[in-house]
């Protein structure tokens, strides 16, 4: 796995529904990502490390509990932000995954993907917000300069390999 693009799970147990969601992630964000599809909470687990960002987990995967999965990926990485997706419309299914640290909590219909899409935005903006809401800056200008450190960082690096 390439640890320089935003690293994104997709745990679904359904092949046909975690290869439309990467699909659908990729013609809408490019190839920022690296995504990696996986149909078990184990094996997410297994694979999960510091630089992975983002899970869009099923809830209902066979013989595991979505929410158990949650609360071990929290775990191992605080920060990894959990989108748990899933067909499960429970009130106390949702309430207990934001307890165990969900982001989110999409119910698979025609909106989700959408919702997905925001969720994701949310969770890449997340530094121009902070710069937004804690020191005033402009939305573009914070974007500017985000860009430019990226940018900077890229070219010290190029230049420290010559």
């Amino acid at each position: 796995m390439e640890t320089n693009k935003f690293q994104l799970f997709i745990v679904d147990d359904d092949d046909k529904m975690a290869q439309g969601l990467e699909k659908h992630i990729s013609n809408k964000f490019g190839n920022i990502f690296n995504v990696s599809v996986f149909n078990s909470g184990a094996l997410a687990l297994k694979n999960l490390n510091a630089h992975t960002g983002m899970v869009i987990l099923d809830y209902e995967l066979k013989g595991e509990n979505g929410n158990d999965v949650l609360k071990a990926i929290k775990l191992k990485n605080p920060k990894t932000e959990v989108v748990m997706l899933t067909s499960n419309e429970d009130i106390n299914v949702a309430i207990e995954s934001f307890k165990k640290g969900a982001m989110d909590y999409i119910i698979k219909n025609d909106r989700a993907w959408k919702k997905i899409n925001s969720t994701i935005l949310t969770v890449l903006m997340y530094p121009v917000n902070i710069l937004i809401r804690e020191f005033g800056v402009n939305k573009y200008l914070a974007i500017f300069l985000l860009v430019f450190l990226v940018m900077g960082v890229g070219v010290f690096y190029v230049m420290k390999l010559m």
